[in-house]
């Protein structure tokens, strides 16, 4: 941003929007830091994983947490007019009830599902501390504390239901779920429309992911339909899975969210279990398979920015240890070509 822009923007209210420190929960707040922005906010976002995808978003001002302490983040947030704070890890683990009565008053806490503990209307602290243009600007915002899930939301997805939150709890006037990435240089979205990529791990390994066996044998099944197939893991985890017996297909490493994401905006499609990769495909406009544990293709963290298709269990299958047998390849491959196929050609 130069001078004349900044010079532009002295009299908007600045937020420190802070995320907590999961791959979907970042871009969760990267959209509502993008729709901040939209509507007249000085916008500052803080996650580490965030940081990593600042080419993707050179529009908003994205920095890594400052020391994992709570007291280096109080000070950090300190000149900001407004702090909106999901709190990450380093802080969550120290939140006795005398910290969160401190930081629920300091900071509007939100969270997907958070604790009535942490609900605060910030409208007669901002009232008292900012000038009233400032106070005016901002006055919609200072009762947007608590659950982002804040009412009962059917089938809706977290996307969706964040979009809400922001209009119906943040009253902006303006809400998209379409964030405005702008890749690095050289980069097209599906460019290369036959290449799948097939995501095989989550955070949760032994409750999320299907079998590395049924992984593997989809994986055939899409090279005999003349797909081109490429696995894509998590570093800690790519010696396992390149030197995995049955894996003789291309297993590229990505050491950086960034890097990753230039490989998935540029490929055909991201098959995943109910993972961060899956959210971050959605997210940079490429179609995605889900592989879901529970009965329920309409589950609240699907990834929903782009096409995308849930494949569950058949009803008798649900069970924590059945589901993984019985989800078969070819109905994920089948559900990979439905996909395809109703997706147009330019994108």
């Amino acid at each position: 941003m130069n001078a004349a822009d900044l010079a532009g923007r002295v009299d908007e209210p600045r937020i420190a929007l802070v995320s907590f420190d999961s791959l979907g929960d970042s871009l969760i707040y990267l959209m509502m830091a993008d729709n901040l922005q939209r509507n007249g906010f000085q916008v500052t976002h803080y996650g580490n994983i965030a940081c990593q995808m600042r080419d993707w978003l050179p529009q908003l001002d994205i920095r890594p947490y400052p020391l994992p302490t709570i007291e280096k983040m109080e000070a950090e947030l300190e000149g900001y007019d407004l702090a909106i704070v999901s709190p990450p890890s380093f802080i969550r683990a120290r939140m006795d009830e005398a910290v969160t009565t401190r930081l629920r008053e300091r900071w509007l806490l939100i969270c997907q599902k958070s604790p009535d503990a942490w609900r605060f209307d910030h409208t007669e602290r901002l009232r008292r501390k900012l000038a009233p243009e400032k106070f005016s600007r901002l006055a919609g915002l200072c009762n947007g504390s608590g659950s982002i899930r804040f009412r009962p939301f059917g089938d809706a997805s977290v996307v969706e239901m964040t979009c809400a939150y922001m209009r119906e709890k943040l009253h902006l006037a303006t809400v998209t779920k379409t964030s405005a990435i702008k890749p690095p240089a050289g980069l097209f979205c599906r460019r290369h429309r036959q290449r799948i990529i097939v995501s095989p791990d989550s955070r949760w390994p032994e409750k999320k992911n299907w079998r590395p066996e049924s992984f593997l044998a989809l994986c055939r099944q899409l090279k005999a339909r003349g797909l081109a197939v490429e696995i894509v893991v998590a570093p800690e985890r790519h010696a396992a899975w390149s030197e995995m017996k049955g894996n003789e297909f291309p297993t590229p490493r990505f050491d950086t969210i960034g890097a990753l994401c230039g490989h998935l905006y540029e490929s055909g499609c991201v098959v995943a279990n109910d993972s961060g990769n899956g959210h971050l495909a959605s997210f940079l406009g490429v179609p995605t398979i889900t592989i879901y544990r529970k009965r329920n293709p309409l589950f609240y963290w699907r990834p929903d920015w782009s096409p995308g298709s849930v494949v569950c269990p058949p009803p008798f299958g649900s069970s924590a240890s059945l589901w993984k047998y019985l989800i078969r390849p070819a109905r994920v491959a089948a559900a990979i070509e439905r996909l395809l196929t109703r997706i147009p050609n330019d994108g």
